[in-house]
This record gives structure tokens, sequence and C-alpha cells, in this order.
């Protein structure tokens, strides 16, 4: 139980560092705030709500192993290399497609809530 407890402040540690520190990692927190509050004035359903949270999250999960890998990339070197450009663009293709999937999401579920609630017909 203690190893986990340790385990947990680490893990707690970094992802209050990652919201400190990295500009992404704020923005992608606002883009949560945001869809939360959506989801609450819109009234979405409990599996409606559990898309928008899982693909949010999906970001964040994203953006913070993004950060790591270009924090580790630019620690093995700072000149331009080849490798370390592809690793650091695949890191941050996997944020891209956990955006672009919240994106498509947040659209299929909120655009009609906001047709309905504003009563516009189409």
């Amino acid at each position: 139980m203690f190893r986990f407890l340790k385990s947990s402040k680490y893990a707690l540690e970094g992802i209050f560092f990652g919201l400190r520190t990295e500009r992404n990692i704020q923005i992608w927190f606002g883009v949560l705030i945001l869809n939360l509050l959506v989801c609450y004035y819109l009234e979405v359903s409990k599996v409606e709500f559990l898309f928008v949270l899982s693909s949010t999250f999906a970001i964040g999960i994203s953006e913070y192993i993004n950060t790591a890998v270009e924090a580790l990339a630019d620690r093995v070197t700072l000149e331009r290399e080849e490798i370390i450009k592809r690793v650091k663009d695949l890191a941050a293709g996997a944020t891209f497609c956990a955006s672009t999937l919240t994106v498509i999401v947040c659209l299929v579920i909120f655009i009609p809530k906001i047709l309905e609630k504003f009563e516009i017909a189409i």
C-alpha cells in the first residue's frame, strides 16, 4: 500500500508540473473544463458524457507523453538529428489524432443538442 501511495505522489507531481509549466497541457486543461461545462449546460446523457470525457482525456494523456518524449529527446541532443525529429513528430501525431477524435465526438454530440436547445430547425 505504501508503494502505491508513493507512486501516486510522483504521478501527481508530474501532473501538476505539466499544468504549471507546459502551455499545451494548460490549453488541454482549459478544453477539458470547457467540455465539462458544455456537457452540463447541454444536459448530455451519461454515455455521451463518457465519450466526451474519454476523448478529451486522450488528448491530455497524449500531450503528457508528447511532452515527456520531447524533453528526453532534447536531453539526448540539441543538434538536429533525423531520428529525433521523427520521434518528436510521431509523439505530436498521437496528440493530433486524439484532438481530431475529440473534435469529431464533440461535434456529433454537441451540434444536435445545441440545435435542440435553441430550437433551430434544419
